[in-house]
C-alpha cells in the first residue's frame, strides 16, 4: 500500500512540475516564444533613405541619388555559382576591385560579390537567387553629382557608414558626408532608413513583402549659389596659370604646374554666397561612387601634399595676406587718431631699419584715401609707428569687431579662424611685442593670418557702413525659405571713417588717379562699371626665402559704386602681384556678373549693355526688404 501511495506522490509531483513548464511555455513566455516563432518566417531588410538632393539656386543640380543593386554572400551553399557570376556581369575590371573570385563556402560570412548590377541583369537575377538563401542582391544608395567638379569643395562628398558610426546609429551602406555641406548638414540631408518584412520558408526562400516602415527621404537643398557665377569663377581660376607664370619667368622661377587659388562672391545686400569655388579641385564622384570611376585620381587626390592639398577648400584657409588688409587698418586708424597725410618715398626709415615701399619712386603726398589706391607702405607704416603698442592693440580690436579673427558663418564644418597678432596677445604669453610688427601688421604682414571668406565679409562690412551680416550659402532647406541672419551693427555710432575707405578703394579704379593700383583693369575708360576695390601682394614663407614670384595675390572688389550689388575676393597662392592673375580673375567675375564680353587685355569689349539686374530673379526678388532695410538703417541713423 506504502508503494502505491509513493507512487502517487511521485506522479502528482512529476505532473505538476509538467504543467508548470507547461504553463510557463504557453502563458507566461507566451509573447517572447510569439515573436520567435514570428522570427521564424519574417526577416526584416532595411529601405535604404534617399539623401537630400542639393541645387543652385537657379536649378542647376549639384548632388541627387540613384539605387544601386550589390549582389551578396551572405554564408553557406550556393550552387551554380559560375551561372550566378555571369548574371551578376562581373568582368575583370569588378574582380581588381576587390571582389572574390569566388566566396570561400565554408566560412560563415558577408562577402560582396558584385556591385552596381545591370539593370537588364536584375530580372534575371532576381529569379535565380530567389532559389538561393545565402545570396541577397540588396539595395545600396549612391550619392551622385551631375556637374562633376562643380563647387566640389562647397558640396564635398559622402561615403559608406564605417563600424564606429554602425556603434552610434547608422547602418552598414548608410552614407554620411565626409566633407564640405554634405559633412556639415548630415543631419538635414540623411533621411530616416525604413524596414520591409518579408515572409520566408523555413529554408530561407522568399514568398511575400510588406512595408513596415517606408522611411523618409532627406531634405532638399538649394544654395544661394548661381551656376552662371560658379563656372565663371572655376574657369577665372584655372585660366590665370598662364599670367602665373609669365610673372614667373620674370624673375627666372619655374613654371608653376597648376593653380593654387580661391574666388568667393557674394550679395553684398544679403550675405548671401554667389560663388565659391577653389583650386586644385576634385571630383566628388571619385569618392562616392563603387567601385571608384577613376581610382589614381582618387588616391592623388587624398595624398596630396600640403601645398598642392586638392582637398582643401582655400576659401577658407588662412594666409598671409598683405595689401587688401589695408582698407580695415585704414578704417581703425583714421577712427581713433583721424585722417593725415605723409610723403609716400620709396624707402622709410625707423628704429635702425628700411622699410620699403613697392614702388623705387616717390609717389607725392598721400592721405588716407590715396594711400589705399596707391597701396602706400609708407603711410601705413608711419601711422604704426607713432605709437606702435597702442597701435596694434586698437587696430586689432577694431579690426575683428569688422570680421577678422572668426568664422563667416558659412555652412562649413572646419572653416579657419586665422590670427590676428596685438601686443596684447604676445604680453598674455609673456613674449616681447617689438614696434616693427606694429609696422608689419599695419600692411597686413608679419604674423597676420586671414582667409578670403574673412576678407569678403570685412569688405561687406565697410561696404555696409558698419552693418555686419554673417554668410551663408543656404537658399531654402526642405522648400522652407532659410531666414537670414541678423545684421550687427559695428559702426560705432559713425560711418564718415567707412565712407572715406569706400572713397579710397573707389580712387583705387579711377582713370584720373595717376598711381591707382587696379585702373589699368577696371578703370572707366576700360569697364563700363564703377567698382572699388584693393589690390593686395602679399609675402610668405617662400617668397621671404627665395623670390618675389612666390607671393600670395589678391584682389577684394565691389560695384556698382554707390550701390552695390557684387562683390568678390579673389587668391592665388604663390600667384605673384594683386594687380595681375587676382585682378584680371575679379575683372572676369564682374564681367561674368554683369553679362559683359572681355578681350585678351581684360578690358570689357565696347558697345556692350550690362544687365545690372537682370542676371537672375535674386536682386528683384530682394530688392524690397534691402529697400526696407536701407529705410530702416536711415530711421536708425536719424534718432
Amino acid at each position: 500500500m506504502n508503494r502505491i501511495r509513493w507512487l502517487a506522490v511521485t506522479m502528482s509531483v512529476a505532473l505538476s512540475v509538467f504543467g508548470a513548464r507547461l504553463y510557463d511555455l504557453q502563458v507566461t513566455r507566451h509573447a517572447q516564444f510569439a515573436v520567435q516563432s514570428d522570427n521564424n518566417y519574417q526577416k526584416d531588410a532595411v529601405i535604404r533613405a534617399l539623401r537630400g538632393e542639393i541645387r543652385t539656386q537657379d536649378g542647376l543640380l549639384l548632388a541627387t541619388n540613384r539605387l544601386a543593386v550589390d549582389l551578396i554572400y551572405t554564408g553557406g551553399p550556393v550552387n551554380s555559382f559560375d551561372k550566378i557570376r555571369y548574371l551578376a556581369g562581373v568582368t575583370p575590371e569588378m574582380l581588381k576591385d576587390g571582389l572574390p573570385i569566388a566566396p570561400d563556402f565554408s566560412k560563415e560570412k558577408e562577402v560582396v560579390l558584385a556591385r552596381n548590377i545591370k539593370a537588364e541583369n536584375l530580372p534575371a537575377l532576381y529569379e535565380f537567387t530567389a532559389l538561393q538563401p545565402n545570396l541577397e542582391l540588396r539595395e545600396r544608395v549612391e550619392r551622385i553629382y551631375p556637374q562633376g567638379k562643380l563647387a566640389a569643395h562647397l558640396l564635398g562628398y559622402t561615403r559608406e557608414a564605417d563600424q564606429s558610426e554602425v556603434q552610434e546609429g547608422y547602418t552598414l551602406g548608410d552614407l554620411v558626408g565626409a566633407s564640405g555641406l554634405e559633412y556639415s548638414l548630415q543631419k538635414t540631408l540623411e533621411g530616416r532608413n525604413g524596414v520591409l518584412r518579408s515572409e520566408v520558408t523555413a529554408a530561407g526562400r522568399p514568398q511575400s513583402d510588406r512595408v513596415v516602415d517606408p522611411g523618409k527621404k532627406g531634405s532638399d537643398l538649394v544654395l544661394t549659389i548661381d551656376s552662371t557665377l560658379q563656372r565663371a569663377a572655376e574657369k577665372a581660376l584655372q585660366e590665370a596659370l598662364p599670367e602665373i607664370n609669365a610673372g614667373r619667368a620674370k624673375y627666372n622661377a619655374p613654371p608653376e604646374p597648376l593653380v593654387r587659388g580661391a574666388i568667393i562672391a557674394l550679395d553684398p545686400r544679403t550675405g548671401e554666397v554667389l560663388a565659391m569655388a577653389s583650386s586644385p579641385t576634385f571630383d566628388p564622384n571619385w569618392f562616392s561612387r563603387t567601385p571608384s570611376p577613376d581610382k589614381k585620381a582618387k588616391a592623388n587626390a587624398l595624398l596630396s601634399s600640403s601645398l598642392d592639398a586638392v582637398m582643401q577648400n582655400r576659401v577658407v584657409q588662412p594666409y598671409d595676406p598683405g595689401s587688401v588688409f589695408k582698407p580695415s587698418t585704414t578704417l581703425a586708424f583714421v577712427e581713433k587718431w583721424g585722417n593725415r597725410s605723409v610723403q609716400c618715398s620709396p624707402v622709410y626709415h625707423f628704429g635702425g631699419a628700411t622699410w620699403k615701399n613697392w614702388a623705387h619712386y616717390s609717389l607725392g603726398t598721400v592721405d588716407a584715401r590715396l594711400a589705399i589706391a596707391f597701396s602706400c607702405n609708407p603711410w601705413y607704416y608711419d601711422s604704426a609707428a607713432q605709437n606702435p603698442v597702442a597701435y596694434s592693440n586698437v587696430v586689432s580690436k577694431r579690426i575683428e569687431q569688422l570680421g577678422f579673427g572668426s568664422p563667416t558663418g558659412l555652412e562649413l564644418v572646419g572653416e579657419k579662424s586665422g590670427n590676428i597678432p596685438s601686443e596684447g596677445q604676445f604680453s598674455a604669453k609673456s613674449e616681447r611685442w617689438y614696434p616693427g610688427f606694429s609696422i608689419n601688421m599695419s600692411i597686413g604682414q608679419g604674423d597676420v593670418q586671414v582667409t578670403p571668406a574673412q576678407l569678403a565679409l570685412v569688405l561687406n562690412t565697410i561696404i555696409n557702413d558698419g552693418r555686419k551680416r554673417e554668410f551663408t550659402v543656404l537658399k531654402s532647406e526642405g522648400g522652407k525659405a532659410v531666414p537670414r541672419k541678423p545684421v550687427q551693427d559695428v559702426s560705432g555710432g559713425s560711418t564718415s571713417a567707412f565712407e572715406l575707405v569706400k572713397e579710397g578703394m573707389g580712387l583705387t579704379t579711377n582713370n584720373t588717379t595717376r598711381y591707382a593700383t587696379a585702373k589699368h583693369i577696371l578703370g572707366p575708360n576700360f569697364f563700363p562699371i564703377r567698382t572699388g576695390g584693393k589690390t593686395g601682394t602679399a609675402e610668405n614663407a617662400l617668397s621671404r626665402r627665395y623670390s618675389y614670384s612666390y607671393t600670395n595675390a589678391f584682389y577684394e572688389g565691389y560695384g556698382p559704386l554707390g550701390s552695390p550689388t557684387f562683390e568678390v575676393v579673389s587668391f592665388f597662392q604663390n600667384g605673384g602681384e594683386g594687380s595681375g592673375p587676382a585682378l584680371n580673375a575679379a575683372a572676369k567675375m564682374f564681367a561674368a556678373r554683369w553679362c559683359l564680353k572681355l578681350d585678351e587685355r581684360h578690358h570689357a569689349l565696347p558697345g556692350q549693355t550690362p544687365c545690372l539686374g537682370e542676371l537672375s530673379q535674386m536682386h528683384a526678388r530682394y530688392g524690397k526688404e534691402a529697400q526696407q532695410e536701407a529705410q530702416a538703417k536711415t530711421a536708425t541713423s536719424g534718432q
